[in-house]
């Protein structure tokens, strides 16, 4: 097929997508325009408080919120459509999204400017400076693996790509570890696009995906056997435990697309579920907050802990049975704040604690939590 051909194509196409869209879009306004003349000419109408009081003290907006969802029964799914058409028509998303090419989405705050990032830079870095100082006294290790923005690692499927004001941002989180004396680790050699030219991070989703996952845990894993903690060695194996399956991501569900036709959304990751397990006995605890018997490694930070198996990757790179204590949406601090909190660290210290920050969280203004810093408990 000639370019012309290729390009009448898909210039038919973009027309049958508006057109379908278009169609898609009368029919969610008529059926919510059935449904809601249908209940206001029920007995009574839509029922919800309607006093002066009530309007003041919020309850008729959140009564009246709650009428219409039962007014009209598929309202999710019209909801879902109508963010399918504008995302059609428009090829938008919001302040959350940026889209990309070829089916690509990405964080905004990947891309955001900061006024002040090379201070709040410092802060942070010295928070995880003092927080590695304290855990040292008490004869723990602390490992920072700072995980590289997706823009930066596939940003030929985003307009511009990573802007100007950051693209040195993780070379510059490196070397503030590095000068604060924290060991940290580099994880763009791992996770940069294999020769296979498919990516590790999902299409639809901020974070790695299995691969990406894989590839991140058995470089964390090179450095902490280059640390000679004498980790009791604990074997482990990964399973596929079910048929590949669509895997709608965090960014299609800010777009408000995560039940939407395919043919409104861009289109869904697809990927078997695996299941790392422990393969040798031994008479350690470990794998999930709350246990209490000692474990030799502990995982936290963000949601990056919990996607693509990463803990189930890193225990098996390891060989070595690791607690994660990774928080989803718990921002900068939280997972960590928690764990040390937590009787897990109180009662039963471990070797060496591994810290996975994502890249994009090294610049922002501290909130008033992030300013506390941490508190390590006394021996």
């Amino acid at each position: 097929m000639s370019d012309a051909d290729q390009l009448i194509q898909n210039r038919h196409t973009t027309d049958l997508n508006g057109k379908i869209a278009a169609v898609a879009l009368i029919a969610v306004t008529l059926l919510g325009g059935w449904q809601f003349v249908g209940a206001l000419r029920t007995p009574g109408g839509l029922s919800y408080p309607k006093t002066w009081s009530d309007f003041v003290e919020g309850r008729m907006t959140d009564g009246l919120a709650k009428a219409i969802d039962k007014a009209l029964p598929a309202r999710e799914s019209m909801i879902a459509i109508a963010n399918g058409v504008r995302y059609r028509i428009t090829r938008g998303a919001d302040d959350q999204v940026r889209v990309g090419t070829d089916g690509w989405l990405y964080l905004t705050d990947e891309v955001k400017y900061e006024p002040r990032a090379a201070d709040n830079m410092a802060l942070r870095v010295g928070t995880v400076a003092k927080t590695a100082e304290a855990l040292k006294a008490q004869g723990v290790q602390l490992l920072v693996a700072v995980v590289p923005d997706k823009v930066r690692m596939v940003p030929t499927h985003m307009v511009g790509g990573m802007p100007a004001y950051n693209a040195s941002r993780y070379e510059e989180a490196l070397a503030a570890f590095k000068a604060k004396g924290v060991p940290v680790v580099d994880l763009r050699g791992a996770l940069a696009t294999p020769a296979s030219g498919e990516p590790l991070y999902y299409h639809t989703d901020t974070h790695w995906n299995q691969p990406g996952a894989q590839a991140s845990a058995q470089a964390i894993a090179g450095v902490v056997k280059a640390m000679a903690l004498g980790l009791d060695e604990t074997t482990f194996a990964t399973q596929t435990k079910g048929p590949v399956a669509p895997r709608p991501g965090d960014l299609l569900r800010m777009m408000g697309l995560e039940h939407a036709p395919n043919f409104l959304r861009p289109a869904p990751d697809e990927e078997a579920p695996v299941e790392t397990r422990q393969t040798s006995t031994d008479a350690g605890g470990g794998g999930l907050l709350g246990d209490t018997a000692a474990v030799p490694v502990v995982l936290t930070g963000t949601s990056y802990s919990l996607r693509g198996n990463f803990h189930g990757y890193l225990q098996q790179a390891l060989s070595a049975k690791v607690l994660n204590t990774g928080k989803d949406g718990g921002g900068f601090i939280q997972g960590m704040a928690d764990y040390l909190a937590d009787d897990a660290f109180k009662t039963a210290k471990p070797k060496l604690i591994i810290w996975e920050l994502p890249e994009r969280f090294m610049t922002p203004k501290l909130d008033e939590r992030e300013k506390q810093g941490l508190k390590v408990p006394p021996a």
